[in-house]
């Protein structure tokens, strides 16, 4: 699904020298940049908007360069930066939980964040079906302290999968994220940032419907590569795009 984003989400920029000597195609790039690290997929309109809330350039510069900047992709750029923040640790928490519910409002259509509770939770929905999201720009992540209570917490409310976000896991974190969720009946599954990014690139190639992307993000184990593979079948036959292409 595509989301075409709400404007309040872009902030315009804290630097004083925005509109100081960079020249006007370097303020575009920046425009461009900063849209496409909140909200990738907006386009016309809503993107002329959208750049000239930033700060770096107005309505009508934005309107006359954009044309000019074909070669700029947003979705590259957005995955490059969510990478980029899954090795920051605490001090990127934040932003990298908000690219990580961009993703998944793109994949499901509705994603918010929650702040109540020992740590902020992304929630999604699709029909009946609910999903909890725990994000954390860690390297070899584990779970601990308010990450556990989380967990714990979440998993009260029977959702229908809750999900991990991490660059990458310790060894043994499948092991305790499965001992936390014991007796719950609800799914706990590990997902790298570069296999949420395959998983959008999937969608955005390939649109399977929101219950086939719930249903991945509910295996309950680690998803790997080939997990993914099946938002690529093709629903009339259940032939697999080989050809279609993931993150590295």
């Amino acid at each position: 699904m595509i989301w075409f984003g709400n404007l309040n989400r872009i902030l315009a920029t804290s630097d004083p020298g925005a509109f100081g000597p960079l020249p006007e195609d370097r303020r575009m790039l920046r425009a461009l940049q900063a849209v496409a690290e909140r909200a990738p997929q907006l386009s016309g309109r809503a993107l002329v908007e959208a750049l000239a809330a930033t700060g770096w350039v107005d309505e009508t510069t934005a309107a006359r360069l954009l044309p000019t900047f074909v070669h700029f992709d947003p979705d590259q750029h957005f995955s490059e930066y969510l990478r980029r923040l899954s090795f920051r640790g605490p001090s990127a928490a934040t932003a990298f939980r908000e690219g990580v519910r961009c993703v998944f409002e793109e994949l499901i259509g509705g994603a918010t964040l929650d702040e109540r509770g020992p740590e902020p939770l992304i929630r999604f929905r699709s029909g009946g079906r609910e999903g909890v999201v725990i994000a954390h720009p860690e390297v070899s992540f584990t779970i601990g302290g308010a990450t556990r209570d989380a967990i714990l917490a979440a998993a009260e409310e029977v959702p229908d999968t809750l999900v991990v976000v991490a660059r990458n896991f310790e060894r043994g974190t499948a092991a305790q994220l499965s001992g936390l969720l014991a007796g719950t009946e609800v799914p706990g599954t590990l997902l790298t940032v570069n296999l949420l990014l395959g998983i959008r690139a999937m969608s955005l190639r390939y649109r399977p419907d929101e219950e086939r992307v719930i249903r991945l993000l509910s295996r309950g184990r680690p998803l790997r590569s080939r997990d993914i593979a099946v938002l690529g079948e093709r629903p009339a036959t259940g032939a697999v795009n080989t050809t279609a292409a993931l993150p590295a």
